[in-house]
């Protein structure tokens, strides 16, 4: 990467892709059942619903000329089918997807704060649907921001931003937002981002 190019990470699973209709498949009790069970819902990354607004955000960071990359705790063995459905789907191509390594077990936080530290200086952003993970990566000195806290914000506010490092207004979609539980991983519910034409 050139030394000017800025880079805003995204997480997907949650803010891009919803995985929500699989769930059912992760039962299982013992170590074995429950690897085999997670098997069975990475199978099916592929066919996960597109989470408007996040894609919308993808469209607008890519149009102010930031470098895309794509953050995952999916296991590298899903790398492919993930590419395949960010393509299929119309998301701006990233210049890179940063996967779980093999054998990796450690908590997805952990992961995605490994992720930034290969970006380097260049990270501009880190974008995450859970607030907690906001929070985690800030305190580790990374200028992350939830989906909810830009969604809506207009293209010169999102630059601001991203670029600048300034906080989301506190509006409706900003950082006032109520912080709600989850209730079923990698899902998330969106507003739609308003465009500045």
């Amino acid at each position: 990467m050139s030394g000017s190019e800025r880079v805003v990470m995204f997480d997907i699973d949650g803010g891009l892709a919803d995985l929500s209709a699989f769930t059912h498949l992760l039962t299982g009790d013992s170590d074995g059942s429950r690897r085999q069970a997670w098997q069975r819902f990475f199978d099916h990354v592929g066919k996960a619903a597109v989470i408007e607004p996040g894609r919308d955000l993808v469209e607008a960071v890519a149009g102010l000329g930031l470098v895309v990359v794509y953050s995952t705790t999916r296991p590298v063995s899903c790398a492919e089918q993930t590419r395949m459905w960010l393509g299929g789907n119309g998301f701006p191509p990233g210049r890179a997807l940063l996967c779980r390594s093999r054998g990796d077990v450690r908590p997805a936080v952990e992961v995605k704060a490994g992720h930034c530290r290969a970006v380097g200086k260049w990270l501009s952003a880190f974008i995450d649907d859970e607030p907690d993970n906001v929070d985690a990566l800030r305190s580790g000195g990374v200028r992350a921001h939830s989906f909810d806290e830009l969604s809506g914000l207009r293209v010169r506010e999102l630059k601001t931003v991203l670029v600048a490092g300034t906080p989301a207004a506190k509006n409706g979609t900003g950082t006032n937002r109520r912080r709600r539980q989850r209730t079923t991983p990698h899902h998330r519910q969106g507003q739609v981002a308003q465009r500045s034409r």
